[in-house]
């Protein structure tokens, strides 16, 4: 059962293999480079830290793509722990005092490289770069960071689930913060609290620094929503919007709701469950091949405009961006927007994120991450609907 397992996963490595190698020969390059990187991870499997540690990693660490055949991975010697950890099997470990540039010239000669286009990705060391412009003549650089995109943008079932446990594990942190929200406390406070619950409960990094924003009922008006101070503590009257997300095992998510502090106004209360109405009869007409990224906005915007809340979308919405796929990287294509005209597919997960903003008065957010699937869409992300008023 294990080897099959193995042999089901390697399958999927291969389809993006092939995707990749398919877009080289459509750009007519000849070698791709990724350092490690959103897609050296996607690719090789392997969850070397790029996020927050490139200046940690080593110059060694990348994946060779040839337009046909098989990769060559070389990893550093203190990295030798991950080569049995991926499906490629040519990989070569740089030891203490070896010379990287024998290394590479073995490489590009095994893979029969004599000249041509290298596509780079993210996270290519100079020295990489200048040492194979040094051993092959006339070799020309262009970016390959968005190769593998249209592969990333339909998840795999066994993505599907990371992002499952991630969705999972953000809404666990939400229920733990609230009971932190009292008199007196502050955004910076509750952003710290957020963080360390994400770590707590198993997350390795956050896929974006946690926002924690106040809205006081009857504030100046201004241009900006967040002018409530960082370090100032919490009124009764106050809109409270979380804007969160975590990585787990190499996924990540994104999440948004808002909480309001002490009694709330009608018009309030009314505003947040007609986001949340807005939010639930979108989702509910998604599904496979169902309407293109560019007809959420406005199919989200007539549920409110229906309800009487469509200007205070337009109000923080008015690029009409009403989101992005999410995966390894919390923002991937497509992004929601008026641009982008292909159909929503199924096995795609996107983060639909609507905001209400009265000025001066309070801003509201709702966001999910959302599976798309044959017949239907599936809130990934399933934090209580009805809590507001706290």
């Amino acid at each position: 059962m294990a080897e099959q397992q193995r042999r089901e996963k390697n399958l999927n490595f291969k389809r993006r293999l092939f995707g990749l190698q398919e877009k080289m020969a459509e750009n007519k390059v000849d070698l791709v480079v990724y350092g490690s990187c959103q897609n050296f991870q996607y690719l090789t499997g392997l969850l070397i830290d790029w996020r927050s540690g490139i200046d940690l990693g080593s110059h060694v660490n990348n994946v060779f793509v040839p337009r046909t055949g098989e990769p060559i991975l070389t990893l550093e010697e203190d990295w030798a722990d991950h080569a049995n950890k991926t499906w490629i099997k040519d990989v070569r470990i740089l030891g203490k005092g070896e010379n990287y540039g024998y290394m590479l010239r073995k490489v590009l000669k095994d893979l029969n490289f004599k000249g041509g286009i290298i596509g780079l990705g993210d996270h290519v060391w100079g020295t990489t770069v200048t040492e194979i412009a040094n051993l092959v003549e006339g070799v020309r650089f262009v970016s390959a960071e968005d190769f593998m995109d249209h592969l990333r943008m339909f998840k795999e079932n066994e993505e599907i689930e990371k992002l499952r446990n991630v969705a999972k594990l953000t809404d666990k942190v939400l229920e733990a913060v609230i009971p932190k929200i009292r008199k007196g406390v502050t955004q910076r406070q509750l952003e710290l609290e957020v963080e360390f619950y994400g770590k707590l409960y198993g997350a390795s990094d956050v896929s974006f620094p946690p926002t924690v924003g106040f809205v006081k009922s009857g504030s100046e008006i201004s241009p900006n929503p967040f002018t409530y101070p960082k370090d100032k503590g919490l009124v009764q009257g106050t809109s409270i919007a979380f804007d969160i997300g975590f990585v787990l095992d190499g996924y990540c998510s994104d999440f948004g709701r808002s909480l309001y502090f002490g009694p709330a106004a009608e018009e309030v209360l009314k505003g947040y469950e007609a986001l949340q109405q807005a939010v639930t009869e979108t989702v509910d007409k998604i599904y496979d091949d169902s309407m293109r990224a560019c007809d959420l906005f406005p199919f989200l915007e007539g549920v409110l405009d229906k309800l009487g809340y469509g200007k205070y979308l337009r109000a923080r919405l008015p690029t009409k961006n009403l989101g992005h796929n999410i995966g390894i990287e919390v923002h991937e294509p497509p992004w929601l927007s008026p641009a982008y005209k292909n159909a929503i597919r199924e096995n795609m997960v996107i983060a639909i994120e609507p905001k209400l903003w009265h000025a001066g008065e309070y801003y509201l957010r709702v966001e999910d991450m959302i599976l798309v699937k044959k017949r239907k869409a599936e809130f990934l992300t399933n934090f209580n609907r009805k809590l507001f008023q706290l």
